[in-house]
């Protein structure tokens, strides 16, 4: 059954009918649009912590396309804290 969405990027209505389809976008142009707008809200990479308390430097895109689970974040180089105050 389709449910009936509206985009958050240009508010056009629209029907999802595959479940694994984009949900939040109408098309590939608006969705990356969102990812655009995101990336620079958020920047390029964020930091993802896994329950060893490791970080990893992760691409905001990758978290977008792909979907992320704690298995794949060896994957990624290690985060990196740059020291506080002065030298």
């Amino acid at each position: 059954m389709a449910k009936i969405r509206k985009c958050v990027i240009c508010g056009t209505v629209y029907h999802l009918v595959d479940p694994g389809a984009r949900a939040l976008t109408c098309s590939d142009k608006c969705h990356e649009d969102m990812k655009d707008r995101l990336i620079k809200h958020y920047g390029l990479f964020k930091k993802v912590t896994n329950r060893k308390g490791e970080s990893f430097r992760v691409p905001l895109d990758d978290i977008i396309e792909k979907g992320l689970r704690e298995e794949e974040l060896s994957k990624y180089p290690r985060w990196e804290d740059q020291p506080k105050g002065g030298t």
